[in-house]
């Protein structure tokens, strides 16, 4: 096999590996097929070319070409309905886009997302070639394999599993063991087989391959341990298909979805409660509203398990509730809680924001609500829809943010909750209003809303299609209530569940969204704008028609509701959490991000020490016994040359003869004199058609050795220690040298 065919199918091989990291992004693995069938015409066309003999630049604008070739044929076929071909290649572009930027992980199919994903691998896979065998930079390519994995490991925080990460060390291993072999050919015996690299170069290669590899693997697997991506729990690509490990979840927005969507309704909380009815269970509360849609803001966390007054709540509440909660497979940063707590009893560090009164682990460790059982001390905000109607919108602490309404918000979402709330007088009366509205037959409950994140998703289910969940619904609302001049916020966590004796259990599926209203003497009450097949029946004070005895708090979501929403995929879940950054009275030590660190640091090293590791084995074999005469000879050659590479100097051209006298310029006395000699049992070994003496070439690694440290006794300490972590003729893949 010619060395241009071995390095573009380790290139190939690489990318094929590679490709698996993308997984845990999507349960639609269609790109895996169409990102093969690109590599394979990549490679096909690399070697015809490089065969060739054709330069750089032609190769990889011939790459380049056909990629985009075929990247536009296989977005032809994808659903093309005539358009013009530039137009519809666009168009399923910005489809994956918009679909990327809506979904939570792993993505519901989309045809956009498997144009893009095998556009991506296809073109990072042109970007190795051209690093491995354009540029002659084997060792660099590991950037774009790394670039895969690193998409769903911080890009998205998805627990990629070990064996995406182990795929892409093995991959670049490929690269470096196609390297090391392609080494073992460069030089025949005669003048060809003067090259910067020698004999004995095949073994070199696998023993380098051992000493690096292994630590590696070793470091994956110790690395995956500790790290915040990585999970050895279960056999897989993290919680794509195939994963069986805790989920790791940031994006409320995104998170909800996916959570909807799991495959089994997998129960992960079940708790008790002193009074009749069950409870909306909060993890957080998204106040800030923009283009981008709602998000968290900075809070500040306060120790103690005792929390202060509820907000805007005038006169005590006479219907206090103890709840004693059992989180099983679940993992978030937020302790869900009945709306407002007043004290709670957990172990660990739990802490509070005195605004929201929402509780997060002071550690900031998910697994910390794992298995744990706490119980909660609460009132429920329910007023009765009469004491509700006499009421005005009141104004929180932080009005600044909750009654904020964005300068660029659509004029038509404006004008749409200007009519809603046409003729209604007092903020009740609007707020009523708005969820009559969204919970009416024109709205439908899906978990497949059209694309858009911000302002267009609103839009979008608003104005246009009418279709969302209760992200959508709870959004809507919340931003209607603003423009009708009523503070608001979106709130996070699960619906009551199902009643099973006297306990009540929480599936996945029960996680929801809903918007809470801030009205003067109540603080901030919950109103449900979600259809009632999911959610039943509204809350008694959030229906304009409710007669002043409507304030049973018991009036809660319908316990089987929520089982017909959809689903899609399984794993062990964890509540969303928004990654907003926290102020703490108190810290401790970040156990977990140094140990990662430390791994981290120990793997890099590992990979700064393969140059020299390799160079080291490849001066042993050259000088090491068992060869014969002839062979001894040009090892001993290439190894001076080498030494000369490494070390900044550069190598003369010429006959031997005319470049040991060069180099002997540069030496020593007694090194001079060795360089001479090697220069000529070289020439000899070349010209002489007898074999190299035997006894003579026993003295090579000796004479070698001195000629080493006569190359390297004038250099500075810097200059060394640059020589032995960074060998240039590792890297080095130019012009055949004498």
């Amino acid at each position: 096999m010619r060395s241009t065919d071995r390095m573009t199918a380790a290139v190939v091989l690489a990318m094929f590996l590679a490709g698996f990291t993308l997984v845990p992004l999507t349960a639609d693995t269609r790109y895996l097929g169409a990102s093969w069938l690109f590599l394979a015409v990549l490679g096909v066309l690399t070697v015809a070319l490089r065969r060739a003999r054709l330069g750089v630049a032609v190769v990889l604008a011939a790459q380049v070409a056909v990629g985009a070739l075929l990247s536009l044929a296989l977005s032809l076929t994808l659903a093309w309905t005539g358009e013009p071909w530039y137009l519809h290649y666009i168009s399923v572009w910005v489809s994956g886009v918009e679909h990327m930027q809506t979904q939570g992980t792993p993505m519901d199919p989309n045809e956009g997302v498997t144009l893009i994903f095998a556009t991506v691998v296809a073109g990072l896979m042109i970007v190795t070639d051209l690093l491995a065998s354009g540029l002659s930079r084997p060792a660099w390519a590991i950037a774009p394999p790394a670039t895969l994995f690193l998409v769903p490991a911080i890009g998205t925080g998805t627990d990629t599993g070990w064996l995406s990460f182990l795929l892409v060390a093995v991959g670049y291993l490929g690269i470096l063991v196609a390297d090391g072999l392609n080494a073992t050919g460069r030089w025949t015996r005669g003048l060809s087989r003067d090259s910067a690299e020698s004999v004995g170069a095949t073994p070199v290669v696998w023993r380098a391959a051992a000493l690096i590899g292994v630590p590696a693997v070793v470091g994956t697997l110790v690395l995956s341990t500790i790290a915040p991506t990585f999970n050895l729990s279960g056999f897989g690509f993290g919680n794509g298909p195939g994963g069986n490990g805790p989920l790791q979840l940031t994006d409320p927005s995104l998170d909800l979805r996916r959570n909807l969507n799991q495959p089994q309704d997998k129960e992960v909380i079940d708790y008790q409660t002193s009074t009749p009815g069950g409870t909306y269970l909060r993890l957080a509360s998204l106040p800030q509203f923009n283009s981008s849609g709602w998000s968290n803001v900075q809070i500040r966390l306060n120790n103690g398990a005792a929390l202060p007054e509820v907000p805007g709540l005038a006169a005590a509440a006479d219907n206090a509730r103890t709840t004693t909660i059992n989180v099983l497979d679940f993992q978030s940063q937020y302790l869900p809680m009945p709306y407002a707590p007043r004290s709670f009893t957990a172990e660990g560090d739990w802490r509070y924001d005195a605004n929201s009164l929402t509780v997060v682990n002071g550690e900031n460790e998910a697994a910390a609500l794992r298995n744990l059982s706490y119980s909660v001390s609460s009132v429920d905000v329910a007023p009765s829809a009469k004491d509700l109607a006499g009421t005005v919108a009141g104004t929180p602490v932080d009005a600044s943010i909750t009654k904020d309404v964005p300068d660029d918000l659509p004029q038509d979402l404006i004008e749409l909750t200007e009519d809603v709330v046409a003729g209604k007088d007092s903020a009740a009366e609007r707020a009523a209003a708005i969820q009559s509205y969204l919970r009416g037959s024109r709205f439908t409950y899906s978990t497949q809303p059209l694309p858009g994140t911000g302002y267009r998703a609103l839009e979008n289910f608003l104005l246009r299609d009418r279709r969302g969940y209760c992200e959508q619904f709870a959004a809507a609302m919340a931003m209607m209530a603003r423009v009708a001049g009523i503070p608001s916020r979106v709130s996070v966590g699960f619906l009551p569940g199902q009643r099973d004796g006297d306990s009540w259990r929480v599936s996945i599926r029960d996680m929801h969204a809903w918007p809470e209203l801030y009205f003067a003497g109540f603080g901030w009450v919950r109103f449900e704008p979600t259809p009632g097949s999911v959610t039943g029946t509204a809350p008694p004070w959030t229906q304009a028609s409710s007669s002043s005895a409507g304030s049973d708090a018991s009036a809660e979501p319908s316990a089987s509701a929520s089982a017909d929403v959809p689903s899609v995929s399984s794993a062990p879940t964890e509540a969303p959490v928004d990654p907003t950054t926290t102020t703490s009275d108190s810290s401790s030590f970040p156990w977990a991000k140094t140990l990662a660190g430390t791994g981290a640091g120990l793997l890099l090293l590992a990979l700064l020490a393969a140059p020299a590791t390799i160079r080291v084995r490849r001066r042993s074999a050259r000088l090491s016994d068992g060869q014969l005469a002839d062979d001894q000879v040009e090892a001993a050659w290439a190894e001076i040359r080498d030494t000369v590479l490494d070390y900044g100097g550069s190598w003369p051209s010429g006959s031997p003869h005319a470049i040991g006298a060069q180099v002997a310029h540069r030496l020593a006395g007694e090194e001079s004199a060795a360089i001479g000699q090697v220069a000529t049992l070289v020439e000899r070994s070349r010209y002489s058609q007898s074999p190299a003496d035997t006894a003579t070439a026993a003295t090579l690694p000796a004479l070698t050795s001195e000629i080493r440290r006569g190359i390297t006794a004038p250099l500075t300490r810097r200059r060394r220690l640059l020589g032995l972590v960074l060998p240039r003729s590792i890297f080095r893949r130019g012009k055949r040298e004498l």
